[in-house]
């Protein structure tokens, strides 16, 4: 995600400036056949192009609403995942130990319980994160992180699933019916941690529901083909029929088709928050915010730092 002041005219134009020259190229071109050809009708007439730039405005500003909305949900996913596992760390810490659950012996007990459930969150929030960027698939250096949470049998275990998070988070809830009694206090405790388990999914859904829900692929298409096919209409309707090579009127043909262009583009790359590029949901941020304030609740001291923005962007 670009942070506050992480937009600067280089990065806005790295990957405009090919069609500002596009633009720029058909400006000049209408100009020269208006003027040295015999083509006196080379200016299109100006009501109607503005009736298609009026119609193709309100479409344009749906579609960039539709993905912003997207976007939006989608930090807001990932801002509760963040909260809820937080809970859940709160949860584990204060009411998984010797005092209230009769199966736990002692203190050594409890920490070592607690250590195994909230390292197998950050191995979670980890899991969803690199699931939703590559589709699924994890690559086995993405295994050798994870083993830094989870032990060798789980990790064996977990190879053979087709949905990691899904199974990290049944495996805490087996743990925790394996430790938790009958007793009506401690099912008590057991059901406020469960529905933190039930949250997780809900996150969960959400996120999945929007990286396998593609936008309607023809709706993305005409959008994209119309939007170019109008501002390419534009430096021949706004000619200048009595003045020779008007320079103010090339510079503004080119900057109205150009800005037309850039919007839809805008929109399009807040179409797929979860594809690791530079507009999208700093998930890797987020793990890491997840793992300092989950390893501090732990009481360890040896904590990682915050990721820092790298040239105005935070992955």
């Amino acid at each position: 995600m670009i942070v506050r002041s992480g937009t600067t005219l280089w990065r806005a134009l790295r990957s405009d400036w090919p069609a500002l020259l596009y633009f720029l190229a058909l400006a000049l071109l209408a100009e020269f056949i208006y003027e040295y050809t015999r083509l006196e009708h080379t200016a299109l007439p100006l009501l109607p192009v503005s009736v298609l730039i009026t119609a193709m405005s309100i479409f344009l500003g749906f579609q960039v609403n539709q993905c912003y909305e997207r976007w939006w949900e989608a930090r807001r996913l990932w801002g509760q995942l963040v909260n809820v596992s937080r809970s859940f760390g709160r949860q584990v810490t204060t009411l998984l130990t010797s005092k209230r659950i009769a199966a736990i012996a002692d203190e050594a007990q409890a920490e070592a319980l607690q250590r195994e459930l909230l390292h197998r969150q950050i191995a979670y929030v980890n899991a969803l994160r690199i699931g939703l960027r590559s589709g699924g698939g994890l690559a086995e250096e993405d295994w050798r992180i994870f083993g830094g949470w989870l032990g060798a049998s789980e990790l064996e275990r977990l190879r053979h699933a087709r949905n990691v998070p899904t199974q990290l988070i049944q495996r805490q809830a087996e743990r925790l019916a394996e430790i938790v009694g009958t007793a009506w206090a401690e099912q008590q405790i057991l059901l406020q941690i469960d529905d933190s388990l039930n949250l997780l999914y809900d996150i969960q859904g959400g996120c999945e529901r929007i990286k396998r829900t593609a936008f309607p692929d023809r709706f993305r298409f005409h959008t994209h083909a119309f939007v170019w096919l109008v501002a390419s209409l534009i430096p021949f309707s706004l000619i200048q029929t009595d003045q020779r090579f008007d320079a103010v009127a090339i510079v503004m043909e080119t900057l109205l088709a150009f800005v037309f262009v850039t919007i839809e583009r805008l929109g399009s790359e807040l179409r797929d928050p979860f594809e690791n590029h530079v507009n999208d949901t700093p998930m890797s941020a987020l793990c890491r915010t997840v793992e300092i304030d989950l390893r501090q609740q732990l009481g360890e001291t040896e904590i990682p730092p915050p990721l820092d923005p790298v040239k105005g962007v935070l992955m």
